[in-house]
């Protein structure tokens, strides 16, 4: 099976192999007639021979993200008989690779075929094929193996070459049905009616970006030429046109994977209230790369016997490059939060120190610009270097990435598309770089039987949701108990103003001597201490830790309730079903943790 080009690197961010996957569903020969027969052979070549020129002039174009490599061009069919046959055959004499997916395992499907010659057809097809992925489809129930045979074709292709005849589903599993499905989807359908007198063209959602299209709408649909494949191959397979999606994405090609946190304030921060311990090891990132490579090796291992396997080494070394510096921007960027505000209190501390030993006023003077300087500094080189906003952009990223593997497995498993419901086309560069990792990566292969569904099931709990779980109770409890013992820290400190205050009006009142003579002290802590509780104050609104723990705790509710379910025996459209609605759920939770977050800079003003 060959494997994805992970176009990697030590010093920046895996090259993107530039990939088109084309796939086919129509009806079989019994269906389409002579007149279709005779010319739809020509009808799809010219359909691939526009989209794979375009995507060839698209490649001389490509921005620097991408690897020089040629550009690669899939074709996934279940290689039935009729369009679909006739479909590999044409793509094969352009040089296209074919990844099959079949329904059923290969020996049955066989017998489902029309004829001898639609048998010899399907095993030289089969035998050309760089992939073959066998679904779990069962003789007693065969339109569920069709329904997920083309679930599998749209998950696994950009474009959709539909030979349909243009009418609403008749059964589960027809042509019309992945039409359907694939338009939901924000999948391109190029429609080739098996009438050779109609004029072929291209329905996809995008072209009426206003509201939801669904199945077969005038107002999306285009004619099938050079001029709307080009800008539809443009809007999926570049970057986000605007400028400054253009420069995060130069941005992060530049990035380099770091060796050390070098701002511990956070973590120093977690070891005074008592909640974790401040080691020297937290200072070294080796620990964050060794985590990352032993849990996909861990993940590998325990994938390996299911029976089916896809080219992870690109996903991999993407999310690497994106899990390693969210991480350690979080900790600089939180970092520089907990930096501002104690140092914002601490110069107002400075300043009233010259009050009590007026001698020094001059160095008291100093510390305090210092501490001021500092400060200002602080925010203008997180705002420089957007630690905010690349903290931001690459947990996103990341988190988009890590499920696929799982998704891939699945065979009829993809992401939600990019975009919105009524304009599939990435808006952000996240969603086209993930958009990239997916295609790129291809179909998987392997046979998938009812009893291997119910492991891969359960690969996917263990493996996605299960630690997503965990992950959110114990980073609700810990932030809770952060937050809790921030606001005590706070209380205390006004509480000692209070009673400082107390003390000052009581000493006024009878023995003003001793208020004099401990009055700058007095006046240190009724002044100082208020400023030290609002910077503590301030951390927590900053950080909003008791909002991110409330969110942690919601969603480990939601996840622990999908991961019970995929634990029951299930086949594997539920399984795929609730997969996919995990990765939702969880892009949806982390979307509103990002709304809320990305207000919060790092600016002093």
């Amino acid at each position: 099976m060959p494997e994805s080009d992970p176009g990697t690197s030590a010093d920046h961010p895996p090259l993107l192999p530039f990939t088109i996957s084309v796939g086919v569903t129509g009806h079989r020969s019994q269906a389409l007639g002579a007149a279709c027969m005779a010319t739809l052979g020509e009808r799809i070549t010219a359909a691939l021979t526009l989209i794979g020129e375009g995507t060839v002039r698209l490649a001389d174009t490509r921005p620097v993200c991408f690897s020089p490599a040629p550009p690669r061009m899939r074709f996934v069919t279940p290689i039935a008989d009729g369009a679909d046959q006739i479909a590999a055959e044409a793509a094969l004499a352009l040089g296209w690779e074919v990844e099959a997916v079949l329904p059923f395992a290969r020996d049955h499907y066989r017998t489902t075929l029309a004829d001898d010659e639609a048998r010899r057809r399907f095993d030289a097809l089969l035998a050309q094929a760089t992939r073959v992925l066998e679904l779990p489809g069962e003789q007693r129930d065969e339109p569920e193996g069709y329904a997920m045979a083309g679930r599998a074709t749209v998950a696994h292709c950009d474009i959709l070459i539909a030979v349909w005849d243009g009418l609403k589903p008749r059964g589960r599993g027809g042509t019309g049905e992945v039409v359907e499905f694939a338009i939901s989807r924000g999948v391109p359908v190029a429609h080739l009616a098996p009438d050779p007198a109609r004029p072929d063209r291209l329905l996809w959602a995008a072209f009426d970006p206003v509201v939801d299209t669904m199945g077969d709408d005038p107002m999306a649909e285009r004619p099938l030429d050079r001029e709307h494949v080009d800008l539809m191959l443009k809007a999926m397979l570049l970057p986000p046109p605007s400028a400054v999606e253009g420069k995060f994405v130069d941005r992060f090609m530049r990035e380099h994977l770091p060796r050390f946190r070098l701002r511990p304030e956070y973590g120093l921060l977690l070891a005074a209230v008592g909640i974790r311990r401040f080691r020297l090891r937290d200072l070294n990132e080796i620990h964050g790369r060794v985590r990352v490579r032993e849990e996909w090796a861990q993940y590998r291992r325990d994938c390996a016997d299911l029976g089916i396997a896809a080219p992870f080494e690109l996903l991999e070394e993407a999310y690497r490059w994106t899990d390693l510096p969210a991480t350690n921007l979080a900790q600089t960027y939180r970092s520089g939060h907990v930096f501002s505000f104690v140092m914002g209190g601490l110069a107002v501390c400075m300043g009233l120190s010259a009050f009590m030993l007026p001698q020094y006023k001059l160095q008291w003077a100093m510390f305090e610009m210092i501490l001021t300087v500092a400060v200002i500094l602080n925010a203008h080189v997180g705002t420089k270097n957007e630690w905010h906003r690349r903290w931001l952009d690459y947990r996103q990223l990341a988190e988009r990435l890590r499920p696929m593997r799982s998704l891939k497995l699945l065979g009829i498993a993809a992401p939600d598309p990019p975009g919105t419901e009524t304009n599939p086309v990435p808006q952000r560069w996240i969603d086209w770089y993930a958009g990239a990792i997916w295609r790129a990566m291809g179909c998987p292969a392997g046979v998938i039987t009812p009893a291997s569904a119910d492991l891969i099931a359960e690969s996917v709990t263990d493996h996605e949701i299960a630690p997503q779980v965990s992950y959110h109770r114990r980073n609700a409890a810990q932030i809770m108990t952060l937050d809790k013992r921030l606001e005590k820290i706070g209380t205390i400190l006004f509480f000692i103003t209070l009673i400082v205050s107390i003390i000052t009006l009581v000493g006024l009142s009878w023995e003003s001597a001793f208020v004099d003579a401990y009055g700058e002290w007095f006046t240190l802590i009724s002044a100082g201490f208020p400023a030290l509780a609002t910077a503590v104050f301030g951390i927590r609104f900053q950080g909003d830790f008791g909002g991110d723990a409330l969110r942690s705790l919601a969603t480990a509710d939601t996840l622990e309730h999908i991961d019970q379910e995929l634990r029951k025996h299930t086949n594997l459209t539920r399984a795929a079903d609730l997969a996919e609605q995990a990765a939702r759920f969880m892009l949806s939770d982390l979307d509103e943790w990002r709304l809320v977050n990305q207000q919060r800079d790092l600016g002093v003003g």
